[in-house]
Parts: C-alpha cells; sequence; structure tokens
C-alpha cells in the first residue's frame, strides 16, 4: 500500500479563503515547526520539497501539504515520526509563533534576495499582487453562488431525510467495525480537505485514501442529503472509542464533513459524487436515497438537477478566475526569482536538511 498522503489544509470556498492551519502542529505538546517567511518566487515550495524527498529516502512518512491556488506548489511538509513540520507561513495562511525558539522556528528567506533589486521592481509588485486579490475576490463571488445552490438543494432534501434510519446504520456500522476501545481515551480529531477547487480544475486526492485505507466504503451522494449526517456521527463515535479520525471537509460546504479516514484501523468512507470519482476498489457502496422518504428524489428531480448543473458552471467560472490569478502570481514570482541567490539558499537547505536528517 502506498504511503503518499496528500492532503489540503486550506479551500478556495464560497466564504473565501478557509483554513485548518491552526492544525498543523500542537503547539503545547513537544514538536518542532519551522516557518518560513519571504514572497513569491523565493523557492519555499522547492525547499519544502526538497526537504520531503530526503526524508523519504531516509525511510519516513511524509504528509504533503498541497496549495490550492496551485496544487503543484507545497504549503506544508509533516514528518510525524520527528514531530516535525515546515510550512509556509505568509498570507493567506499566515502562522506567527506562539512560544519562539521553544517550538518555532523562522525560516527567512528573504535573507537571500537582493533588497534593492526589488525595490526597483515596486511598483510592478504591487500591481501584480492587486490585480491576483481581484481574481481572487471574484473567483469567491462565483464560488458563493455555487455554494447557494447546492445549499438550496440541502435545503430541499433535509425535510424528507429519515433520521431514524442514518441513526441506525451509523449505529450498526459503528459497532460491526468495532469503533470503540475498552478504556480508551478519546482519540485526536483532524481537519483536511482531500479535494479543492483549484486552477487546474477539482482536485481529489484518491491516493491518500489508498495510503490511509485498505477497506473503503463508498456513499453514493450526488446532492449531499445524507452521507454528511453518517460521516459526522460514525467519525464522532469512533474518536470518542479512542481511535484517531480524520474529517475530510467540502471546499463547497467547508463546516460539511465529505470524507473520514480512521487508519489505525486501515478504514476509511468517502463520498462519491460527479466532482470526484475513485479510482481504487471499494468494499461496498451505501446508496444515500435509501435514507431519503420514498420518491424524493423524483419529487425534486428537475430543481436538484438544474442548481447541481448551476453550481458546475459556476465553480467553473471560479477556476476561470483562479487560472488567471495563478498567472498573476506567475509573473509576481518572477519578480523575486530574478533577485534571489539560490546558490546561497541551495547551501542553507543542505544544512538545514541534515541538521534535522543527518547523513
Amino acid at each position: 500500500m502506498s504511503n503518499k498522503k496528500k492532503v489540503f489544509l486550506a479551500a478556495n470556498s464560497p466564504s473565501g479563503f478557509v483554513s485548518f492551519f491552526d492544525e498543523l502542529y500542537n503547539p503545547y505538546r513537544s514538536c518542532r515547526a519551522y516557518i518560513i517567511k519571504g514572497g513569491p518566487g523565493t523557492g519555499k515550495s522547492s525547499f519544502m520539497k526538497k526537504l520531503a524527498s530526503a526524508a523519504e529516502e531516509k525511510g519516513l512518512d511524509v504528509i504533503y501539504v498541497y496549495c490550492s491556488s496551485d496544487p503543484k506548489s507545497l504549503d506544508a511538509v509533516v514528518i510525524p515520526a520527528l514531530s516535525v513540520s515546515v510550512a509556509d507561513g505568509t498570507s493567506p495562511h499566515v502562522l506567527e509563533p506562539k512560544f519562539p525558539g521553544a517550538c518555532e522556528n523562522i525560516l527567512n528567506l528573504g535573507s537571500f534576495w537582493n533588497e534593492k533589486q526589488l525595490f526597483e521592481n515596486a511598483d510592478r509588485i504591487r500591481s501584480l499582487t492587486l490585480e491576483n486579490s481581484i481574481c481572487h475576490r471574484r473567483s469567491t463571488r462565483f464560488l458563493s453562488a455555487a455554494g447557494a445552490l447546492i445549499e438550496e438543494n440541502t435545503r430541499l432534501l433535509s425535510p424528507l431525510v429519515i433520521e431514524e434510519k442514518v441513526n441506525g446504520f451509523a449505529r450498526r456500522f459503528c459497532a460491526r467495525e468495532g469503533l470503540k476501545k475498552r478504556g480508551a481515551a478519546p482519540g485526536k480529531k483532524q481537519n483536511c480537505f482531500l479535494s479543492g477547487i483549484t486552477p487546474e480544475g477539482t482536485v481529489f486526492f484518491d491516493e491518500t485514501v489508498k495510503a490511509c485505507a485498505t477497506r473503503v466504503f463508498a456513499i453514493e451522494d450526488e446532492f449531499g442529503a445524507v452521507s454528511h449526517l453518517l460521516l459526522e456521527r460514525i467519525g464522532e463515535t469512533a474518536a470518542l472509542g479512542g481511535f484517531d479520525v480524520v474529517f475530510c471537509h467540502c471546499p463547497l460546504r467547508p463546516k460539511e464533513c465529505e470524507h473520514l479516514l480512521i487508519p489505525e484501523l486501515s478504514l476509511a468512507l468517502v463520498t462519491l459524487r460527479s466532482a470526484h470519482r475513485l479510482d481504487l476498489p471499494v468494499s461496498r457502496t451505501i446508496r444515500a436515497k435509501r435514507f431519503l422518504e420514498p420518491d424524493a428524489l423524483r419529487l425534486h428531480r428537475r430543481r436538484l438537477l438544474l442548481n447541481r448543473r448551476l453550481s458546475q458552471q459556476l465553480t467553473e467560472s471560479a477556476i476561470g478566475m483562479l487560472s488567471e490569478a495563478k498567472r498573476l502570481h506567475d509573473e509576481l514570482e518572477g519578480c523575486y526569482v530574478r533577485s534571489m541567490d539560490f546558490e546561497a539558499l541551495n547551501e542553507f537547505s543542505k544544512k538545514f536538511i541534515f541538521s534535522l536528517l543527518g547523513e
């Protein structure tokens, strides 16, 4: 089974940029957190990729946290066995030390740039930064409209959900899968996104499901009426039962759980819909309509399908704006790339990686 774990800790959503970066590490426990500061194009992602590659060569598992505004770029890497995290701490997911030196350290990549050269390009940098922000705001407006249509579908179907069936299934599932350890303290609950709305379209990290689970239960729920209810009940029961649980949220409905991972049991529950289909074997498929009043989908079929189609179109428009924002960001990166002393940065990277991992 692959050990490649990829997630997003932030998402482009109907309410703008939402983030779980405050869960990247626990400053109240023994850990080493490194926060990178520096502008776009200063080598933050490349720095983290080198560290991740070196850690994997040593046989260590690495969690790759990707950027939803550029899914080829890293926002953070986590090496759980070493209790080490390294993260981009710049806007829009600004990180600041809570216990400087005792837990967090700042890695200032700005020390490798040519300040005079950047000052000479200040007008261009300001212009590109502001244009990029405008594109992101326009994207958010499209996603807000798309999210409103998704919410309308939920409102149409919510009164038709048979709660007794949802609760009964969740209880039976938890009992059958043994989601309670005798005498165990509650497990840890983590939050992330497995899917993201990005400049490259909707990206879904199904390889993370493969890395965490050999048993995958798929919930067919095109309109999102039931799956989040099942996942929340099962996830909370598992956490109270002593298992660590990863709640994977939906970027269009970021308060709701879309997928659930229980790595200790090699178990995953995922929601299937047109936005993301799984490329892996499924142990069982659970169809949402069994938890709805008879003919509920037929009763609202036209409205549900229209809302879904319009929501998809609006999401595509949002993706177009994110693509334009990415183009502007690439130009902005160019301003910084030309000012960087990458030879000195490479030497710093080697020393830093050696200090963490050794030979």
